[in-house]
């Protein structure tokens, strides 16, 4: 058996983390695209919706999707990070209790989703500098921005004809994540 220490066992580690943040990476862009209402019939959108299907689908017998929020796509993507927090423990010898294990699944989430707006958020602002105006293929991300950034553009008005509001919604976004989400997840190291 190979340790996790050898270049085989980090490898086998790499593909794994891989695999696991790709299938986190699709729940999380779908339960935006649900929360924003983004167009269904976008080709990306539709992908998305079909890879996940079947992973959400135990977690919409318990919670059924109703409204904006599809919150079987959080519980599928927590449940699918504490397995693999669950395996990098046993791959390890070290046994992370039910508690530390649920607590940093959930703070995983949370960072992905925020790390996900953030760049969201990014892409959708260098996108309307660059090709400004309607465009099928960059409306995706005006549609789930435009959530994020309302109340943002409420408080702040355009200056000159420029949207400052990206900007202080990243600021909010990194706040939350050091001050939120680092206090959590220092809360579950204190548990290991």
């Amino acid at each position: 058996m190979e340790t996790m220490s050898s270049p085989a066992g980090q490898g086998g580690l790499f593909l794994l983390q891989f695999a696991v943040g790709l299938v986190i990476f699709a729940l999380m862009l779908r339960f935006l695209m649900r929360a924003a209402h983004v167009d269904w019939r976008h080709p990306i959108v539709h992908f998305i919706a079909k890879v996940t299907n079947p992973l959400c689908a135990p977690a919409n017998k318990i919670l059924s999707t109703r409204g904006r929020w599809d919150w079987a796509a959080i519980l599928t993507a927590v449940v699918i990070q504490a397995i693999f927090v669950w395996v990098i423990g046993l791959l390890t010898d070290r046994d992370f209790g039910a508690v530390a294990i649920a607590l940093a699944s959930i703070t995983e989430i949370m960072n992905q989703l925020l790390d996900m707006m953030f760049w969201l958020i990014i892409i959708q602002a260098i996108l309307s500098w660059v090709s400004p105006g309607y465009n099928p293929n960059t409306e995706i991300f005006n549609q789930i921005t435009r959530p994020i950034l309302a109340p943002f553009q409420r408080m702040i008005p355009p200056m000159g004809g420029l949207d400052l509001s990206p900007l202080a919604a990243i600021v909010a976004i990194k706040l939350f994540q050091i001050v939120v989400v680092g206090s959590i997840v220092q809360l579950a190291q204190g548990m290991l």
